[in-house]
């Protein structure tokens, strides 16, 4: 059953029931309660990328990425859940991203920023936070410039700070990369 009402412009507007929505690509991703175990798979994580997209409001985006919250570590070293983790970087404020930022402080930036999926993650997070909001998460990654540099995964993250961090960041990598330059120039994966 639908309805029809009238814009602020005097057109009449026909108003979209639940009803009509059956059979729709919105019907399909109803996801409430079951974000986390979709994410996890090739399919699900495709379906939670897609309802990330189309959600109506930032609000609506925050409740679905909200379900990930307790699972971001685990989200970060899956082959499917990262890329979830990735979209909702990507599309909701700086505000809401919070407790993807306080998970990872728990004590596990360093294994993150070495693996193949969490450098993602890290990558991610520096490209769309404020900088106040990751300082202490990019500090924790810098403490290890030399081996970061040269680690196959670490380099994108090292890369990411020095064209994204701070201009205090980017000094601080250059200034050591710079102390290591004949080290770093034999690696195949310095930077």
């Amino acid at each position: 059953c639908s309805s029809s009402a009238m814009s602020h412009w005097g057109e009449e507007i026909e108003e979209v029931s639940s009803e009509d929505l059956q059979g729709s690509p919105l019907d399909d991703l109803q996801l409430e309660g079951r974000v986390w175990s979709l994410s996890k798979e090739a399919h699900g994580c495709r379906q939670v990328q897609t309802a990330l997209d189309s959600a109506p409001s930032d609000a609506a985006r925050e409740a679905l990425a909200l379900e990930l919250r307790g699972h971001v570590l685990e989200a970060c070293k899956c082959p499917h859940a990262n890329h979830v983790l990735q979209k909702m970087i990507l599309l909701l404020p700086a505000s809401s991203l919070q407790f993807i930022v306080d998970e990872l402080m728990a004590g596990v930036v360093a294994q993150m920023v070495r693996h193949k999926y969490g450098c993602r993650i890290i990558q991610r997070l520096v490209e769309h936070c404020r900088a106040s909001q990751v300082q202490k998460l990019v500090e924790i990654a810098l403490k290890d410039i030399p081996a970061l540099s040269r680690h196959p995964y670490g380099t994108y993250a090292i890369q990411n700070i020095l064209q994204r961090g701070t201009h205090e960041q980017s000094r601080w990598i250059l200034a050591v990369v710079t102390k290591g330059i004949r080290v770093l120039g034999a690696e195949s994966n310095g930077c």
